[in-house]
């Protein structure tokens, strides 16, 4: 057991420590990112019972992020928008908070190859979560994320570190996302 913890405060980079974490660490306690989820589209993509996404081929990592009820008209509002236009091998996010937490915590990413591992570091934590990346069917350089945290049953964070390495391990973007105090 103290094996265990020791290996999880440890702070791990890279493909291969991504890939040792899976097979040591239980699914809830992963570094890197999750399998990729291929839409179509407009296809609405389920985050939780509050959310969905959709991503745009209009404009430059276009997405939205609404609630069922309002995807539709969220997708035609955004078919008008240019989209996030981030810079090369960077990533964007954004936040909901309820009640003094992180509820959610989305964003894009845009890659020149392949998709980034993204990891969720809940403050006070020396190891993350892995965020779910999306992107369009036969579309490449770019997608989006998304990380639930009531998925991994993760209550009254207000801060986070997002970290996004390449697929050889490099971390290309790093900071904090926070609801303020």
């Amino acid at each position: 057991m103290t094996g265990m913890l020791t290996f999880r405060r440890a702070v791990l980079t890279g493909a291969a420590a991504a890939a040792a974490m899976v097979v040591l660490l239980p699914q809830g306690a992963q570094a890197g990112g999750m399998d990729l989820i291929e839409a179509r589209p407009y296809e609405r993509v389920e985050i939780n019972d509050s959310f969905v996404m959709g991503l745009l081929p209009e404009g430059n990592q276009n997405y939205v992020v609404s609630s069922p009820e309002q995807f539709d008209e969220s997708v035609e509002a955004a078919k008008q928008y240019p989209g996030s236009n981030i810079r090369p091998n960077s990533i964007s996010a954004g936040m909901y908070g309820e009640d003094g937490e992180i509820v959610l915590i989305e964003g894009a990413w845009r890659l020149d190859e392949g998709v980034p591992f993204i990891s969720v570091t809940p403050e006070g934590q020396d190891w993350g979560y892995g965020a779910h990346p999306v992107a369009l069917e036969n579309e490449d350089g770019w997608g989006t994320f998304y990380f639930d945290p009531a998925h991994w049953e993760i209550e009254g964070v207000d801060t986070y570190t997002i970290t996004a390495t390449d697929g050889s391990g490099e971390v290309f973007s790093e900071f904090e996302v926070s609801l303020g105090r």
